[in-house]
């Protein structure tokens, strides 16, 4: 889809220098991760550019870039925090992408995001297991 004066539509994006390795920001503020890698679409126009679909965080997208033996190591241990074992890389789709600016601001909560169940894991199997962990500072 072209707009006005024949010019794409929508902004485009270095994916590389805009995108990779920034910080997720979630609609609160909070910290939601890391992009670790970008899903495109791309259409069947032979003109079209790519399109971005998602953006992929978490270990298993740090995984597919890394290869080798640690990779795998880094795959085995998302397949262990997914609810299913098969599960894909967590994707954070465009449309919940406020804005790109020094950091990536998403129009989501981070509870809701797939990148974040390794946070989950970590707070509900390790740090509520810990004495005092639920109670406030004195």
């Amino acid at each position: 889809m072209n707009g006005p004066g024949g010019e794409p539509a929508g902004r485009q994006v270095w994916a590389v220098l805009e995108l990779l390795d920034r910080q997720l920001v979630d609609r609160d503020g909070r910290l939601a991760g890391k992009i670790d890698d970008v899903d495109f679409v791309v259409d069947d126009d032979p003109d079209a550019l790519p399109r971005v679909d998602a953006l992929l965080s978490g270990l298993g997208a740090l995984a597919n870039q890394i290869g080798g033996d640690f990779g795998r190591w880094l795959a085995s241990i998302e397949r262990r925090l997914a609810a299913r074992r098969d599960r894909a890389p967590s994707r954070i789709a465009w449309s919940d992408v406020k804005s790109i600016g020094s950091s990536v601001e998403l129009a989501a909560d981070r509870d809701d995001l797939d990148s974040n169940r390794g946070e989950r894991w970590v707070r509900d199997v390790i740090i509520d297991k810990v004495p005092g962990a639920g109670h406030e500072a004195e």
